[in-house]
């Protein structure tokens, strides 16, 4: 287990950028510099690698800027965002790391009826320097929005009211999940693209066509340190058609298909899942999604076929509650196959996400919570699973300054049938922030 404590001075801070309206333009969101200390580090960050003793204690100093751009318009909208960070360490200088985030969103009405969107995202991060990185949920459940705003980006992928919620719903996904440093090591590199056209047949029916890839990869870090990831890396496609119609301004029905394909030097397979969607919103506080279908799993090559390939279930949901004060969100996902590429034979995650503050009062209080779970198959899988959880409670000193605290825990478990693997991991982060917007720390 890894215990870790960190003093962090910041000159911003990214979520509390997150509550300030957007503004057109060229414009740094943070910029921090802080102190760490860390009371031991596995060799590798990760626990696949068994007899291997811990590194030492070490404190280390580190920094980031958070620069974006955004244009907003009647029918487009533009978002760029790009942060470096880097942190250094005294002793184990072999563990240090300049790592990077970029996203880019773009949509554009190119005519009364289409839409087209376009999004990428790239990732280069450190176990550690990604234990307190927001989740889309944590980060959507604190950006102001009305119940409305927030029903219409969620439910329906509607974004015209709340032009924020877009840039962040419609980013190209990057790898989320608890699990995912098992798989590829204490430092990895991921990248996504994502274009969509959508058809507005009419105020109540739409239709999406969507597709896009992206890979996830273990990144050497420094070879004295022994590293073998389970996956060197993972690249994904996918092809998606879904409908949407409105029975009610609360009700909405929708179908899809969707075709993918997951490549790894383990295992390689196509994935076909069909579901259908109800969603509902009511006592403008409630909204609520459900999904199910079937799927189906085609592996390709002699060692692919040795996982099943027989259709399966594929459910899912989503609940939230929102009102002046609190903003709740949670999802669960319970699908065939899964986007390692390890050929599991089901693949269960959920998450979920509370934002609490009270206009006008200078506390808030922010939680999140990830789990994820593979099941066993014919390649040497066994059942894995893990956890993450982050806990913080913030406070506004003045229009410009802010106070946050942090708890991070992860955990997670299981491996090759032929070796079994724990991990576990408990941080906690001061910090103390000043923004360049007053708005956001109010």
């Amino acid at each position: 287990m890894r215990h870790r404590c960190a003093l962090v001075w910041l000159l911003a801070w990214s979520s509390a950028q997150a509550q300030n309206a957007p503004a057109s333009g060229l414009q740094v969101r943070s910029i921090s510099a802080y102190t760490v200390y860390d009371s031991s580090f596995l060799p590798n960050g990760a626990g696949f690698q068994s007899g291997s003793g811990n590194l030492p204690a070490d404190a280390g100093v580190g920094g980031s800027i958070a620069v974006e751009w955004t244009k907003f318009t009647e029918r487009s909208s533009v978002s760029v965002n790009y942060t470096p960070t880097y942190t250094g360490y005294v002793r184990n200088s072999n563990l240090n790391s300049l790592d990077h985030a970029f996203t880019l969103t773009v949509s554009r009405k190119i005519a009364p009826r289409w839409t087209l969107g376009f999004s990428a995202a790239g990732s280069l991060r450190s176990l550690y320097q990604s234990l307190f990185s927001p989740t889309t949920l944590s980060t959507v459940a604190s950006v102001p929005a009305t119940f409305d705003d927030l029903a219409a980006a969620m439910l329906s992928g509607k974004f015209t009211n709340n032009p924020q919620l877009g840039a962040i719903l419609a980013s190209s996904p990057l790898a989320e999940s608890p699990i995912s440093s098992f798989f590829y090591g204490q430092r990895m590199f991921t990248t996504s693209a994502h274009v969509s056209l959508s058809y507005s047949y009419s105020p109540r029916l739409s239709i999406t066509f969507s597709g896009g890839g992206g890979r996830s990869q273990q990144v050497s870090q420094d070879q004295t340190l022994g590293t073998t990831p389970v996956i060197p890396n993972t690249t994904t496609g996918d092809a998606n058609i879904g409908i949407s119609y409105s029975l009610s301004p609360f009700t909405q029905l929708g179908g899809a298909a969707t075709t993918s394909r997951v490549s790894s030097p383990l295992y390689d397979s196509y994935i076909t899942t069909t579901q259908a969607t109800l969603s509902h919103t009511f006592a403008r506080r409630w909204l609520t999604q459900i999904h199910g279908g079937l799927g189906f799993t085609n592996g390709v090559g002699q060692i692919s076929n040795v996982a099943s390939t027989k259709p399966g279930p594929t459910i899912g949901g989503s609940l939230g509650y929102k009102t002046a004060s609190h903003t709740i969100l949670s999802t669960y996902e319970r699908t065939v196959s899964n986007t390692y590429g390890v050929g599991a034979s089901t693949s269960s995650s959920a998450t979920a996400s509370w934002h609490w503050r009270r206009r006008g009062n200078s506390w808030w209080l922010d939680s999140s919570f990830s789990w994820e779970q593979l099941q066993a198959n014919g390649l040497g899988l066994a059942n894995t699973s893990g956890w993450h959880t982050t806990v913080g409670l913030n406070r506004a000193i003045s229009t410009q300054i802010v106070l946050l605290t942090e708890y991070a825990h992860l955990n997670y478990s299981g491996g090759l049938q032929t070796a079994a693997y724990q991990f576990s991991q408990d941080a906690v982060r001061v910090a103390v922030g000043w923004t360049p917007h007053p708005t956001a720390a109010r």
